[in-house]
């Protein structure tokens, strides 16, 4: 009896740990995402697309137009379900996020424990990383599929593994994921063909049959396919539209810059070699594939120069990179040592690297030049506040539309294709070409802000009869002080007036193709100044 209370208390002890952990991580990941929280202006061209699909429109950016200017099939898929059953997709997006995000970092936690023990503490190490990286929480919501595509790819991958381990005679489950992400994104067939390299080394050593290679190839093949199949048919081309608008070509320097700002903000010189001890001595493939993921997909993102957002396109990565850092910290403490004095004293200092590895990656992103606009790139912050912005000023118009003051059917033309032709519904040239096919195809003659680089020409506006053109990147202001100061602006070489509308305590500032007579026809008993 006497010994039982000791080993109660030990075991208690031995709980208390990672419960304490566990805790942390949840506060961790819940105080983040609530701190980062918004709505980016581009997920609602997702929600444009979903509302015509629902409509019955098709999947069309304006009806009768079949393009493709989206690259996240399934989401928008989701997005008219959540529409089709009488949920607003700003918020079904966001908490299918911010879900996405915490059962990912509930598959990194458990991948950790699958390969070594609930009570070590080093599990936790990758988890409370990435939920004190601002760029994962903040893109956990947005309103983006750049976390459930996340959790896609992470989940086909450990599932990959999983199959492998157990010798599975018909490898499909991760093979269906890796078709769903694929179906997400266009670069889940990436992922997907980093698990068929590894699949086929082992078919080349004959670890593994060949027939079992090609039932693993079935359902992605079908999946994916299928889909190419018929977005060639339905829109008439093999890559969304964009694709084209977007990467004219490779952009290696402007790659390396937005990976140079992100190793900057996150101290990537600082934790790069600290995943090396994982690699070394680790004795399966999970540490091999997790590095070929970050290697083959990094190259990816530098080749296409990117993107216009803060580290988006890095998010997908982050999980893999991390657990090799917590998983590093874990193999030092299993090296062989003389005494338990010295393995106390191993296991001590990896708690406290991992703890610096919290600190610097936290303090590091959280940095001045963190939060600035750097080479094209805007930050999460400057995102969000022009997401609220587009938002507000799209709801207004679609106000004044209800009310009969603005037509239904005006012609627009936007810099920033989200919020305001949602709500507007109106027929809308998006001028940088991602919804339009001309646009997009037209010759590139110089690189400038990625995604943003193609204006539409002043011919096509006239041709497009655009009434509304958001010359300075908005057109519902508060004040008139847009107007007095800029009386004229250049439009792809044009210079053209600005015309104001005071309406109901705001102004509508905006350029126009049309005549005078014609755009005061179109706009009633609305008076232009």
């Amino acid at each position: 009896m006497s010994s039982g209370g000791p080993r109660v208390a030990r075991a208690a002890g031995r709980a208390l740990v990672p419960a304490l952990l566990l805790g942390a991580l949840i506060a961790t990941f819940a105080a983040n995402v609530d701190r980062y929280a918004f709505l980016s202006d581009d997920a609602f061209i997702s929600f444009r697309y979903a509302a015509h699909l629902v409509e019955g429109q098709g999947l069309v950016w304006n009806p009768g137009e079949r393009v493709e200017g989206y690259t996240n099939f399934l989401w928008v898929l989701l997005m008219a379900a959540s529409l089709a059953a009488g949920a607003a997709p700003e918020q079904v997006s966001n908490a299918l996020g911010i879900a996405s995000g915490a059962a990912l970092l509930g598959a990194l936690l458990l991948c950790s424990a699958r390969l070594s023990s609930w009570r070590n503490p080093f599990i936790f190490v990758a988890p409370l990383l990435l939920a004190s990286s601002r760029t994962f929480a903040a893109w956990c919501t947005g309103g983006l599929e750049t976390m459930f595509f996340s959790l896609l790819v992470f989940a086909a991958c450990l599932l990959f593994l999983w199959e492998r381990e157990r010798e599975a005679r018909l490898p499909l489950a991760s093979s269906l994921l890796f078709g769903l992400a694929g179906l997400t994104r266009p670069e889940g067939s990436l992922f997907a063909a980093i698990a068929a390299g590894f699949f086929a080394a082992e078919i080349g050593l004959g670890r593994r049959p060949l027939r079992q290679g090609l039932v693993w190839l079935l359902p992605w093949t079908a999946m994916v396919g299928s889909h190419l199949l018929w977005r060639h048919a339905y829109y008439g081309f093999w890559l969304p539209n964009s694709f084209y608008a977007k990467v004219p070509a490779p952009w290696w320097d402007q790659g390396l810059r937005y990976l140079g700002h992100f190793a900057e903000d996150y101290r990537i010189a600082w934790l790069a070699p600290l995943a090396l001890p994982s690699l070394l001595l680790r004795r399966d493939a999970v540490s091999g594939l997790f590095a070929a993921v970050i290697l083959v997909y990094g190259v990816y993102v530098v080749s296409v120069g990117g993107d216009r957002f803060e580290f988006r396109f890095l998010v997908p990565v982050l999980p893999y990179f991390y657990w090799l850092l917590g998983d590093s910290l874990h193999q030092l403490t299993r090296l062989p040592r003389p005494g338990r004095w010295l393995r106390g004293g191993v296991v001590a200092a990896c708690l406290v690297v991992a703890l610096l590895l919290l600190h610097v990656t936290r303090v590091g992103s959280l940095r001045p030049q963190a939060i600035r606009y750097r080479d094209g790139i805007n930050p999460v912050q400057a995102v969000a506040q022009y997401g609220r912005w587009r938002a507000e000023e799209g709801r207004f118009l679609r106000r004044l539309i209800d009310d009969g003051l603005l037509p239904p059917d005006l012609v627009i033309a936007v810099t920033g294709a989200g919020a305001v032709p949602y709500y507007t519904d109106w027929p809308t040239v998006d001028r940088h070409g991602l919804n339009d096919v001309k646009i997009a195809h037209q010759p590139l003659a110089q690189r400038g802000v990625i995604a943003h680089e193609r204006d539409a020409s002043w011919e096509y506006l006239v041709e497009r009869h655009v009434a509304i053109i958001d010359a300075v990147n908005r057109i519902v202001h508060r004040s008139p002080r847009e107007k007095y100061r800029k009386p004229k602006v250049t439009i792809a070489g044009r210079e053209v007036p600005l015309w104001m509308v005071n309406v109901r305590d705001r102004y509508l500032i905006f350029a126009s193709t049309l005549e005078r007579d014609e755009l005061q026809a179109l706009l009633g008993e609305l008076p232009l100044e």
